[in-house]
């Protein structure tokens, strides 16, 4: 299968009403989208089980101490799964 990807977002509220304008189709988290499959705006479809994983940034600020829990949070972060 190709996919053809013709518009990006970076808030999941925008993909979601794009999907509701019928603009296309997307992979979101579950949790995502449990009111909108409540409200039947947008029907949901699990996908067979596989191996997903979707890309996640830590930002703080460049001046900022971090306290010594923070930075243990941060390393368990970037551990592989």
């Amino acid at each position: 299968m190709t996919v053809e990807q013709v518009m990006t977002f970076d808030n999941i509220e925008t993909v979601k009403r794009a999907v509701e304008i019928d603009s296309g189709v997307a992979i979101v988290p579950q949790e995502t989208i449990s009111q909108e499959v409540a409200n039947e705006t947008l029907k949901a479809v699990e996908l067979e089980n596989g191996a997903y994983s979707r890309p996640l940034g830590v930002i703080y600020k460049k001046s900022k101490v971090l306290s010594p829990a923070i930075k243990q949070f941060i390393a368990l972060l970037k551990e592989p799964a």
